[in-house]
């Protein structure tokens, strides 16, 4: 079965916005469907990019390396989003490194495909559409981590980790490691937001109960 056929919800992601039924079906049955049962690196910071990636399904963390050896978590990518682009695109090593969670399904985009798509101007503007918001993204969340205290930090997790599904699957202790905070206040943070009956917490997972209300407590 074609690619196409197979992920017909991959039509409407971003980076195909406004452009022909002809052009998604081709370029995505010229991608590679690549399954990930268990956490894997799909890009190494610091080497090369072979093409772009689209998220079918699942998601891919992004992870910076400092020079002290300690990774710190950047962003998380969901369906619908590509990651490899730029430093394919300009050959440039790659500025993090990527990691395929759990039960993950990437489309792959070789470097010369991707190259020739460059010829249609509606698919640059939309790789410029999605650094833009990349960009954006980055700068929230250094101000969010930066200048924001603990419950406001886990919100704003929270409320990017469910952008496509209300259910978070991560653990307290993962959460911890991203708001960078101990496991302890992460539990008592959650147990504050269980209270106000903004999410729901059971074991394993964290259901976003009322997003609107989420948004205007880290809003204040």
């Amino acid at each position: 079965m074609e690619v196409s056929a197979r992920f017909p919800q991959m039509a409407k992601a971003d980076i195909f916005s406004g452009l022909p039924k002809e052009f998604r079906k081709e370029f995505l049955d010229r991608c590679t469907v690549l399954n990930y049962d268990t956490p894997t690196h799909v890009l190494i910071q610091g080497e090369q990019s072979p093409g772009l990636y689209l998220i079918a399904n699942g998601s891919v963390e992004i992870l910076y390396l400092g020079e002290d050896g300690r990774e710190t978590f950047f962003a998380r990518a969901g369906v619908g989003a590509i990651i490899g682009e730029t430093e394919a695109i300009t050959g440039q090593q790659c500025a993090a490194t990527a990691e395929a969670d759990t039960n993950t399904t990437l489309l792959f985009c070789p470097r010369k495909l991707l190259m020739e798509a460059l010829g249609s101007v509606e698919f640059v503007t939309n790789l410029m559409k999605v650094f833009h918001g990349h960009l954006l993204q980055l700068n929230y969340f250094k101000l969010v981590d930066r200048n924001s205290p603990v419950d406001h930090r886990l919100c704003a997790y929270l409320l990017m980790f469910s952008e496509r599904d209300s259910t978070i699957y991560d653990s307290q202790s993962y959460l911890a490691g991203v708001v960078g905070c101990s496991r302890q206040t992460i539990n008592k943070e959650l147990g504050i937001l269980r209270d106000k009956q903004f999410i729901s917490v059971d074991k394993g997972k964290i259901e976003i109960l009322d997003r609107e209300m989420l948004e205007a407590f880290l809003a204040v």
